[in-house]
C-alpha cells in the first residue's frame, strides 16, 4: 500500500508538472499576444496621428480655398458693376454722337 501511496503521489506531481508546463505555455503566448497587439497599437497610434496631421493642412487648404472663393464673389460683383457702368457709358456715348450727327445736318 506504500507503494501506491508514493506512485499516487508521483503522478499528482507528474500531473501538477504537467499543469504548470501549459500553465507556463498559456502565459508565453499571452505575453507574446500581448507584445503584437502592443506593436499594432503603436503602428495605429502613428498612423492616427498622421491622418490628423494630414486633416490639419486639408483644413488648412480648405479654409484657403473658401476665401479665394469669396475673393472671386467679389471680383465677379465688380466686373458687373463695371460691365454695367460701360453699357451706360456707352448708351450716352452713342446718345451724343446721335445728337452731334443730328446738329450737323
Amino acid at each position: 500500500m506504500l507503494m501506491q501511496e508514493g506512485l499516487f503521489n508521483s503522478s499528482k506531481e507528474g500531473l501538477s508538472v504537467e499543469k504548470i508546463q501549459l500553465l507556463e505555455e498559456k502565459i508565453t503566448r499571452v505575453i507574446d499576444k500581448i507584445k503584437v497587439l502592443t506593436e499594432e497599437n503603436k503602428a495605429l497610434n502613428e498612423r492616427i496621428a498622421e491622418l490628423q496631421r494630414e486633416l490639419i493642412l486639408k483644413d488648412e487648404e480648405l479654409n484657403s480655398v473658401k476665401k479665394e472663393l469669396g475673393s472671386l464673389d467679389v471680383l465677379k460683383t465688380d466686373i458687373n458693376k463695371l460691365n454695367s457702368e460701360r453699357d451706360n457709358v456707352r448708351f450716352q456715348v452713342e446718345n451724343l454722337l446721335k445728337e452731334l450727327e443730328s446738329v450737323e445736318l
